[in-house]
This record gives structure tokens, sequence and C-alpha cells, in this order.
């Protein structure tokens, strides 16, 4: 058996928490996924995230932040997704160790109204989505999102 080779890394300095948003038509099975564009001097197409208040849960500050960004509260929390996002931005002139928390969620209503942190969105298909992001460990959240959207597709009641 060969050993997996896993990355350390010391306390995270800040834990961002956030959602892939689906919408599932019942009358076409292809789902779509809600991408933000970030306003700012890099814009990037991505998912409604936003950093974690003190005292709350990664389940409260996901729907908190998919709330103000979005505009909906018409959304439920499906699951807990596996793949966190590990990222290394710059707060002035120190490196922090960021962690994102995904969730997958469904949404029951396209109606979406932008925060000021985004300058537009698109719902799109699984691989116009892929195309779209950015950042490798986007695409990973979103290929772990459509993997669970179609294994549990039969059953429907997983999903809403």
């Amino acid at each position: 058996m060969v050993a997996q080779k896993t990355e350390k890394y010391p306390p995270f300095d800040e834990i961002s928490c956030g959602g892939v948003p689906v919408y599932l038509n019942k009358f076409n099975k292809l789902p779509l996924f809600l991408l933000v564009l970030h306003n700012g001097p890099f814009k990037y197409w991505a998912f409604p995230k936003g950093r974690q208040d003190e005292g709350e849960s990664y389940e409260q500050t996901a729907i908190r932040e998919i709330q103000e960004e979005t505009g909906s509260s018409d959304f439920k929390l499906i699951k807990r997704l596996i793949s966190d996002s590990i990222y290394f931005p710059k707060r002035g002139s120190k490196t922090i160790i960021k962690k994102v928390i995904f969730f997958l969620v469904r949404f029951n209503s396209k109606d979406i109204k932008l925060s000021g942190e985004h300058v537009s969105y698109k719902w799109v298909t699984f691989e116009h989505a892929l195309s779209m992001l950015t950042f490798e460990d986007y695409k990973r959240v979103l290929k772990e999102s459509n993997d669970y959207i179609l294994s549990e597709g039969r059953n429907r009641n997983n999903l809403s």
C-alpha cells in the first residue's frame, strides 16, 4: 500500500463559507449552476461566499453570505462538500492562509439580486461553468457538486 502525501497547514487566518448554487428545473433534468462575477481590479467568476463572523457555524455563514450576495432566501443547503478551497491571499503586506468551506445549495428560483460585490451573474450548465471558473479549487468543487447531483438524480428527495 502506498502512503498518500497530505499537506499540513498551520491554523487558518481566515475562514469563509459559501455555496455552489444549483437550480433543478422539473421539466429539464439538466442542472444549472449559478456563477457570480466578482468586482474589483481582478474580475473572476466564482460562487457566492464570504468571511465567517465570530460565533457563527459554517452553515450560518454560508446561508448569510449566499443571501447577502444573491438577494435570495429561496434556497436550501443540501450538503457540505468535501472539497475545501485553500489559498493564500495578501492582506496588506501579510500573506494569510484562507480556507473556504462550500455547501451544495438547491435554489427554488433563478431570481437573483446581486450585491455590490458582484457585477454580473449567470445560470449555466456544468460544462459552461467549468469553462468560466478561474480557479482549479472552484472547478473541483463544481465537479463534486455535479457528481453528487448525478448520483442522486434518481432520488430527488435527497436534493430537495
